[in-house]
């Protein structure tokens, strides 16, 4: 026994004796600069060191950057020696995880950047040793749960920003323990967002960002907009849009009244009412708002819900005094339906309206008898997982489909083969992680496409080729950093929407240069780098006429442009680069730019799209030199045949002698006959 705790202190004190050797001084390996006696520490794209490997630096006030240095994994103990760090920087590190204890020995940090990396959960020891932690900035990950608990020891979290990641609801109780005042969920993947366990713990907030979610306007909401309705007009709060029903698509949640979101709740028993503001004590029942009458069954949902025909039926349907369906009843011959689903003759066009929304259906099997001459297929807010391509056999005639709010991944090839006729395709709000042509077979006459609020991070060459006529391409809210050349080269897009992604640079030539019939576009809300390679993107916005680019660009890095719009920047500050050499740049119907990379200003993307004016004019110059120098070669031997020899001098003594006399004397005075 003895031997063993021999050996392993041997080896570890080995171990720690290898590290040392290893370690270096923090400032000599990265780049320091104290302001007013506080240290900035920037430790930015050195990937030859570790965190572990560095010694603190000789102060008792820092801020740390790590960016850039590419750290997929924190191990326990990480930043052991930073003590005294009061704000690190980990962004841009393609982060995927982050052991528990990695932040251990960060007493003194206040603030946490996380920000553009791949992490997918927040668990409840992420954040243990730092527990004076005011401000944490995890926006633009992939995060899709967080574990209990996970911000119980963050007592004093103010701002937490969760912005632009695949999370889709907040864990009970998630902010009990918190101070909140500011919180972003933006561009999430969030339906509702109850009073108890969530929001009764944020009393203190003044800023709530909630903007771009697909919000389920149903009774779930209620509590949601009472609780918006009661507070206070200094507190700003970003916009709620419903994105179901389909009914309430696009309407803001703050315009819409407790008969649109909850039809069934009519009168008193839906009187939603914010119980009297009191500290937090922890205690969830005590600030419970008052109870809603619970439901025994849900009506089907008409274009005037609150309207009641006599003798209490609403739409033909029985209701109770108590808001209870009694039973199903109609006026007319019942159309040949699906089980689950209600159908609506639309007599203007001959077809039929069917609504399938939130009916807990898994499979489009299920979708029996099928009838005949549907226009419009309703199935958001159900559970389907996978389409095959014999759904939709027997829905040929389909002018809209809306597969909304489910759990799609994966699309089969040659699935939508047979809508010929499909104008409208919404499929946002699933899990699709990839786009590629396949799955967009057979729709030649589609013009509006909804994508958003999916898990995209790539789009392949080719995707939307096979729909020529497409209008509207909706892709806001995915994980996308880049695109491939020529995406948009087949399609006349009016209205395209690339907000809340990932991007950091976007191609002109070959992606953007493509758009010819633009008339709006978005691409706000993206990390948008601004260095030399955003140049060509700043030149292109600024062609566009007014009212084309929805909302700002805005600068997300370097430090010194964060939040500054991108157009209001100078080329030269930009791309100081500019300023010894400045760009080439050709003017011609479509705005086509020379690239500004940091590799070399002024020269062309390789493989990038040669404008036909030049091209016209490249082809007449080689024709032109081509004919000139054919014809000096010509010349060239031409003269070299011409040269003079003795046969052809007795040749010529022969002519002159056999001419005319009166010839021969006029050439004489003229001009010797041996030299004519």
């Amino acid at each position: 026994m003895l031997l063993l705790i021999l050996l392993a202190f041997s080896i570890s004190s080995s171990f720690s004796n290898s590290d040392s050797d290893l370690s270096a001084e923090t400032c000599s390996a990265c780049s320091c600069m104290s302001i007013e006696n506080v240290l900035y520490v920037n430790c930015e794209k050195i990937t030859v060191y570790r965190p572990t490997q560095l010694l603190p630096p000789p102060s008792s006030l820092y801020h740390l950057n790590f960016q850039n240095n590419l750290l997929y994994i924190l191990y326990p103990n990480s930043f052991l020696n930073f003590t005294h760090a009061v704000s690190l920087q980990l962004g841009n590190n393609k982060l995927q995880n982050i052991e528990g204890g990695a932040f251990v020995g960060l007493s003194a940090l206040k603030q946490l950047h996380l920000n553009n990396n791949e992490l997918k959960e927040l668990r409840a020891d992420t954040f243990r040793g730092i527990e004076n932690l005011e401000y944490l900035q995890a926006d633009y990950n992939l995060i899709k749960y967080i574990e209990k608990g996970a911000f119980n020891k963050l007592h004093k979290l103010k701002v937490l920003i969760l912005n632009d990641n695949l999370i889709q609801s907040l864990p009970e109780n998630i902010f009990r323990f918190a101070s909140l005042t500011h919180l972003d969920i933006r561009g999430n993947r969030i339906q509702k967002l109850p009073y108890l366990g969530v929001l009764e713990h944020i009393g203190r907030i003044v800023e709530l960002q909630l903007d771009d979610n697909p919000w389920n306007c149903t009774c779930d909401l209620l509590p949601l907009k009472a609780w918006l309705e009661n507070m206070p007009y200094n507190i700003f709060i970003g916009e709620a849009i419903c994105e179901t029903p389909s009914d309430l698509y696009g309407r803001l949640l703050k315009e819409t009244n407790k008969q649109e979101l909850c039809p069934m709740g009519i009168g008193s028993d839906f009187d939603v009412r914010m119980p009297p503001s009191q500290p937090d004590s922890g205690h969830a029942a005590s600030n419970a708002p008052s109870t809603i009458a619970p439901l025994v069954t849900k009506a089907p949902k008409t274009t005037n819900p609150s309207k009641i025909y006599g003798n209490g039926i609403v739409a033909g349907i029985p209701v109770g005094k108590n808001g209870q369906i009694v039973s199903y009843q109609t006026r007319i011959p019942p159309l040949s339906c699906p089980q689950p689903c209600t159908c609506k003759a639309h007599p203007s066009d001959f077809g039929i309206s069917v609504s399938c929304q939130e009916r807990n259906i898994q499979s489009l099997a299920d979708l029996v008898p099928k009838p005949p001459n549907a226009k419009k297929l309703h199935l958001s807010g159900n559970y389907i997982r996978h389409i095959s391509p014999t759904d939709f056999q027997g829905f040929e005639g389909l002018d809209l489909l809306h597969l909304g709010s489910n759990q799609i991944s994966t699309i089969q090839k040659g699935v939508f083969g047979n809508l010929t006729n499909l104008r409208r395709l919404y499929l946002n709000g699933n899990q699709l992680e990839q786009l590629h042509p396949e799955i967009f077979l057979g729709l030649s006459n589609l013009q509006y496409l909804y994508l958003e609020y999916n898990a995209i991070k790539e789009v392949l060459a080719g995707t939307f080729d096979s729909m020529p006529n497409l209008q509207l391409l909706y892709l806001n809210n995915n994980v996308l950093r880049s695109l491939p050349a020529y995406i948009f080269a087949g399609v006349s897009l009016a209205r395209l929407n690339l907000k809340n992604n990932h991007f950091m640079t976007l191609p002109v030539s070959g992606v953007l240069d493509q758009l010819k019939s633009l008339t709006q576009i978005d691409l706000e809300g993206n990390p948008w780098e601004c260095s030399c390679d955003l140049v060509a993107l700043k030149l292109w916005l600024e062609k566009l006429n007014d009212g084309v680019a929805a909302k700002e660009v805005r600068c997300a890095s370097p430090v010194q442009f964060a939040n500054v719009e991108l157009r209001e920047l100078k080329n030269e500050i930009l791309c100081p680069k500019l300023i010894a050499r400045p760009p080439f740049i050709l003017t011609s119907a479509t705005p086509v730019v020379t690239s500004m990379s940091s590799a070399g200003v002024g020269k062309a993307p390789p493989g990038g799209p040669v404008p036909l004016s030049i091209m016209i004019l490249s082809i007449l110059v080689v024709l032109i030199l081509t004919v000139f120098v054919a014809f000096c070669l010509l010349v060239f031997v031409l003269r070299r045949n011409k040269k003079p020899s003795g046969r052809q001098e007795g040749l010529g003594s022969q002519e002159c002698g056999s001419m005319p006399l009166h010839l021969r004397m006029h050439h004489h005075k003229s001009m010797p006959c041996g030299k004519y």
